[in-house]
C-alpha cells in the first residue's frame, strides 16, 4: 500500500512542473492585460518586449526542464554533465566547474545578454525620445541601460528563487544532489547581487546628470521613478514614487544576506543566517514586486514552487511535540530513539526492507528544551520498518573551539543531559521532521557497493549495509558485492553495538567486507587506492562517500579522475564501456 502511495506521490511531482510552467506562463501573459500595481508597469511602456520577455523566460524553463529529464532518465548524459572541465575550485560556492554547469549556465547567459538585443532598441528609442521634449539627450544611453540591465536581473530573480531546500520538487523529481541544487542558487545569488550593483550605479550617474540639468529637465524626470514627469506622479502617489526606494532597500538586504552567508559566518551562526535569509528573501521578494511589473511576473513559478515545496514538507513533518529516548551508547556515541508513531511512507509492510526502499533517510529533530529554533540533520543508522522505529546515532562536535562555545553546540548540550540524567538516560520532548529520501536510482542498479566513511559520517553507510545484507543472499558467488571502509581517528570509535553487529554480520559473508582504518596509526586512507579496486570490479559500481569535507572530496576526486575527462567518458561510456562508475557523495551543504 506505501508503496503505491510512494509511487503516487512520484508521479504528482512530475506532473507538477509541466503543469506549473504552462500554468505561471498563462497567468503571467494574461497579468499584462489587467490592471498593475507595481511602481513600474514595464509592459504599459514596452507591451512587445515585456510578453516576449515573459515568453522567452518560460521557454527557458521548459528548456531546463527538458534537459533534466534527459540527465535523469539517460546514464551517459549523467556521467557527462558531471565531468569536472577544469580542476580549480571556486571560492564562495567551494565547487568545480562541470560540463553540465558550464550548459546551463550558457542557457541563462544566452537568454539575458541576448535579451539586450529586443531591450536596447526599445529603452534608447523610448527614452531618447522623453530627453528630446527637453533637449536632454546627453545621458540618455545611461537610464537606457539601467533598463537593460533591470531585465537581466528579472531573469536572475526568476531563478534565484527556485527552492533548493530538503525535499524539494526538483530534486525529487530529476534526482538531483542537494548540494547541486545549492551551487545553482549561490552562483545565480552572487550573479544577481553584481548585477543589482551595475544595475544601480548606471541610474545613480544618470541621477548625477539630472541634479545639474535645468529645472525644466528636473521636472520632467521624477528621480524615484524617472518614466513619470512629476505632474503624472502625483496621480498615484506613493506608488510612483517606490521605483528608487523599493530597489535602494532590496539592494541592502541582497548586501545583507550575502555578507551572512559567507562560508566564515554562516558556520559560525547557522541558525542566524537562515533566519536573517529567509526574512529577507521575503523583504526582496515584495520589494522587487513593487520595484517592476516584471520582477513579479518572474518570481511567480518559484513562489509556486515554493509552496508547494512546503505543502509537501508539512506532509513529512509531525507538528506535535513526542517523546525521543536518547542514552549514552558508549565510546563517544549517543543513540537516539525515534518514536514508532514517525511513519516512513516508503516502506512496505515486513520487518524485513524491501528491495524498492530507500535505505538512506535523513530526519530533522527539534528539541525545544535544547534549542526552540534549531534543527538538526541526521541519517537514521537504521530506518524504520513496521516493526521497528528509526535509530539515530551522533558524537559530540568536535571540541576544537573554547570550552564555553563548545558547551554551546547542540550535540554538547544534548549530550550533558542525557549524561547528567539516571543511567544516562533521557527522554525528551522533539519535533521531528522526515524521513527525506535522496533520490538515488544507482542504489537498485548497481552490482558493487563501496561505502566510504569518516568518523561520524557512518551512520548513513551502516544503513546502507543493512539494507544491502537483507536483500542479497550470503550463497552462490560473489556476483554482487560491498565493501565498507570507516575511518576514524582512533578505533575505540567502532566500539558501539551497532557497529559490531554489523561487522560480526559482514565477516561471516565472502561478498561482503568490512573495514576500520584508524588514521591514528595508518595514516589516511588511500581513497583513490579504495575506489580504483571497487572499480576494477566487472559490472556497475557504486560509491557512497559520507563524512569530513576533507574525505568527502578525497573520495569524489578519485572517482572523477577514475572516470577520465569529457573524451574518456564519451569514448568510454558509450563505445568501449571498460568500467561503469557512479558516486554519491552526502554533503549538508
Amino acid at each position: 500500500m506505501a508503496s503505491i502511495t510512494s509511487s503516487r506521490t512520484t508521479v504528482l511531482c512530475y506532473s507538477i512542473l509541466p503543469a506549473l510552467i504552462a500554468a505561471s506562463a498563462g497567468l503571467t501573459i494574461g497579468l499584462t492585460f489587467v490592471p498593475c500595481y507595481s511602481s513600474m508597469c514595464v509592459e504599459h511602456f514596452y507591451p512587445y518586449q515585456a510578453r516576449l520577455h515573459i515568453a522567452l523566460f518560460y521557454t527557458l524553463l521548459a528548456t531546463l526542464a527538458l534537459l533534466l529529464a534527459i540527465n535523469t532518465f539517460s546514464r551517459t548524459v549523467r556521467r557527462v554533465s558531471a565531468v569536472w572541465l577544469l580542476d580549480f575550485v571556486f571560492p564562495l560556492i567551494d565547487r568545480r566547474l562541470s560540463f553540465g554547469g558550464l550548459v546551463v549556465g550558457m542557457l541563462i547567459a544566452m537568454l539575458a545578454f541576448g535579451s539586450i538585443g529586443y531591450w536596447e532598441p526599445a529603452e534608447y528609442n523610448w527614452w531618447d525620445a522623453r530627453g528630446a521634449a527637453v533637449h536632454f539627450t546627453d545621458s540618455i544611453q545611461r537610464v537606457a541601460w539601467t533598463g537593460v540591465t533591470g531585465h537581466w536581473l528579472d531573469i536572475w530573480i526568476g531563478l534565484v528563487i527556485i527552492p533548493v531546500g530538503r525535499h524539494n520538487i526538483l530534486g525529487k523529481v530529476f534526482e538531483l544532489h542537494a548540494s547541486a541544487l545549492i551551487t545553482f542558487h549561490k552562483v545565480l545569488a552572487y550573479t544577481l547581487f553584481l548585477g543589482s550593483l551595475v544595475h544601480g550605479v548606471l541610474y545613480y550617474t544618470f541621477v548625477g546628470s539630472i541634479a545639474s540639468a535645468p529645472a525644466a529637465v528636473r521636472q520632467d524626470f521624477v528621480v524615484d521613478n524617472p518614466m513619470v514627469t512629476v505632474e503624472e506622479a502625483s496621480d498615484k502617489i506613493p506608488l510612483n514614487y517606490l521605483v528608487l526606494p523599493t530597489g535602494v532597500i532590496s539592494f541592502v538586504l541582497m548586501l545583507v544576506v550575502l555578507i551572512t552567508s559567507l562560508p566564515a559566518l554562516r558556520r559560525k551562526a547557522y541558525d542566524v543566517f537562515y533566519a536573517i535569509h529567509i526574512i529577507c528573501a521575503v523583504g526582496i521578494t515584495v520589494l522587487t514586486s513593487l520595484h517592476a511589473s516584471t520582477n513579479f511576473y518572474f518570481l511567480l513559478p518559484g513562489l509556486f514552487l515554493w509552496i508547494a515545496d512546503w505543502i509537501l514538507r508539512v506532509r513529512s513533518s509531525l507538528r506535535k511535540l513526542q517523546h525521543i529516548d536518547v542514552e549514552n551508547a558508549g565510546s563517544g556515541w549517543y543513540r537516539v530513539h525515534l518514536p514508532s508513531a514517525v511513519p516512513d511512507t516508503h516502506l512496505e509492510q515486513g520487518p524485513a526492507m524491501p528491495l524498492s526502499v530507500n535505505p538512506l533517510a535523513t530526519y530533522y529533530i527539534n528539541i525545544p528544551s535544547i534549542s526552540k529554533t534549531q534543527l538538526h540533520p541526521f541519517t537514521a543508522a537504521t530506518t524504520a520498518s513496521s516493526a521497528t522505529a528509526a535509530i539515530l546515532l551522533f558524537r559530540q562536535a568536535p571540541g576544537r573551539k573554547a570550552i564555553k562555545k563548545s558547551e554551546k553546540e547542540w550535540t554538547w548540550r544534548v549530550a550533558s543531559a542525557v549524561d547528567s540524567a539516571s543511567e544516562k538516560r533521557s527522554m525528551m520532548l522533539a519535533r521531528i521532521e522526515g524521513p527525506y529520501h535522496p533520490m538515488v536510482s544507482d542504489i537498485y542498479t548497481s552490482d558493487h557497493f563501496l561505502l566510504v566513511a569518516g568518523g561520524s559520517g557512518i551512520t548513513g553507510a551502516l544503513s546502507i549495509a543493512h539494507w544491502w545484507a537483507s536483500n542479497h543472499s550470503p550463497e552462490g558467488s560473489r556476483v554482487k558485492t560491498l565493501r565498507l571502509v570507516w575511518t576514524v581517528r582512533s578505533a575505540e570509535m567502532a566500539r558501539v553495538d551497532e557497529f559490531q553487529q554489523l561487522q560480526a554480520t559482514m565477516d561471516a559473508r565472502e561478498d561482503m567486507a568490512y573495514v576500520v582504518h584508524d588514521s591514528s596509526k595508518g595514516g589516511r586512507l588511500s581513497c583513490e587506492d579504495e575506489v580504483d579496486r571497487a572499480a576494477a570490479c566487472p559490472g556497475k559500481t557504486w560509491v557512497y562517500a559520507s563524512g569530513p569535507a576533507g574525505l568527502l572530496a578525497d573520495v569524489e576526486k578519485a572517482c572523477h579522475v577514475h572516470s577520465g575527462g569529457l573524451r574518456t567518458v564519451l569514448i568510454g561510456g558509450v563505445v568501449e564501456k571498460k568500467s561503469d562508475l557512479s558516486w554519491y557523495v552526502a554533503r549538508w551543504s
